[in-house]
């Protein structure tokens, strides 16, 4: 799957099916850096529902995944 897909599910809580099989069930969101050279550099970043809030909320540390577009296949909002 690419980004720009992937943008209308950014910080909705949802169930992701990877290309290894396995399903997950969190948050993804992305973060644009600008290296050295000026280039804008897009990452996704996964994390379970309850990390993601405590890091919005409390911007405490948590366990975040860092994710490849290609590795999700499908994706299903869970967010109301």
């Amino acid at each position: 799957m690419d980004l720009a897909h992937l943008s209308s599910f950014t910080h909705k809580h949802c169930r992701f099916k990877l290309r290894s099989g396995k399903e997950v069930y969190g948050v993804v969101w992305e973060v644009e850096t600008t290296d050295g050279a000026g280039e804008h550099n897009t990452s996704l970043y996964f994390a379970s529902v309850r990390d993601y809030e405590r890091l919005q909320q409390e911007h405490t540390p948590v366990n975040v995944i860092p994710m490849r577009p290609e590795e999700i296949v499908a994706v299903e909002s869970l967010a109301s």
